[in-house]
């Protein structure tokens, strides 16, 4: 079994500059804001880490979609979800969500002492035999240990079928945010970045974009009626009651729409959108 610190050594990014500065919630897409505020139940703390994945609103669309299913969808219940999220952030050294999600875990049911004991070796806390062996195969799939079987049949008379594969991707979700967030050296909310200075701002990103002119078409033809882009961008395009296949509206929408139809175009799953930006 792997060995573990008495505490996490957690990244910190308070000496260095973030890589990729987060957005300010001002840039992010409409949609992307609708789905963020459906989710403000899930407390504070994650303005960064929405800004961050701001950048790539169709990939944030996805990642947010799946941690909503995650979170109020999941059949392994909200105390095992944040013993796998802290356990993994812990062994990840992700000091931004294994801080993000003290709160929730006290939320769940878990008291000081428990929150604490998920970043010291498992057995110094009186854990039950069913957390223990979870939080023995978050371990092991932190560091992409096989599974022994002996670990697994454990595991196996703990938790249901749906439960043992929604544990495997919410410990990859888990781990893939916290080596995201690591590299990038995302702040914490409570970490000053200015975001929104020229100075920091990538080159060729939001703000450049939002001088460009847009036009849109649409392949009529090859529209699978999804209606993912009338989601996105519901100014633009428009969704027959008849056939199910998407109009344009507007080949040359105003600028305040623009992220919202790249984010309708990055969202079909024909590609039967085509957006031409020039200056």
């Amino acid at each position: 079994m792997p060995s573990s610190p008495a505490h996490p050594a957690l990244h910190t990014s308070t000496s260095s500059p973030p890589r990729i500065p987060p957005l300010p919630p001002s840039e992010w897409p409409p949609v992307l804001r609708s789905l963020l505020a459906d989710s403000h139940a899930d407390g504070p703390g994650r303005e960064n880490l929405f800004g961050t994945l701001a950048h790539h609103p169709a990939l944030a669309h996805a990642w947010l979609s799946l941690a909503r299913v995650l979170t109020h969808e999941g059949t392994l219940g909200h105390r095992r979800r944040e013993l796998v999220v802290l356990r993994t952030a812990h062994r990840l050294g992700a000091a931004y969500v294994y801080e993000r999600h003290r709160t929730p875990a006290a939320q769940a049911g878990l008291t000081a002492e428990e929150i604490e004991a998920t970043a010291a070796a498992p057995h110094t806390h009186p854990w039950a035999p069913e957390e223990l062996v979870l939080l023995q195969a978050c371990d092991l799939l932190a560091e992409n240990a096989p599974v022994p079987d002996g670990l697994w049949d454990r595991l196996a008379r703990a938790l249901r079928p749906e439960q043992l594969v929604e544990l495997l991707v919410l410990a990859g979700q888990t781990a893939t945010m916290c080596t995201a967030l690591n590299v990038l050296r995302t702040p914490s909310d409570t970490t000053s970045s200015d975001t929104t200075s020229s100075d920091s701002a990538p080159s060729g990103g939001s703000a450049a974009r939002q001088r460009r002119h847009l036009t849109v078409s649409l392949d009529r033809e090859r529209c699978c009626s999804a209606g993912q882009c009338v989601g996105a961008a519901p100014e633009v395009f428009e969704q027959s009651e008849t056939d199910g296949r998407v109009t344009l509206l507007v080949p040359e929408p105003d600028q305040r729409y623009a992220a919202d139809v790249r984010l309708a175009a990055d969202l079909c799953p024909s590609g039967a959108i085509t957006l031409v930006e020039t200056p």
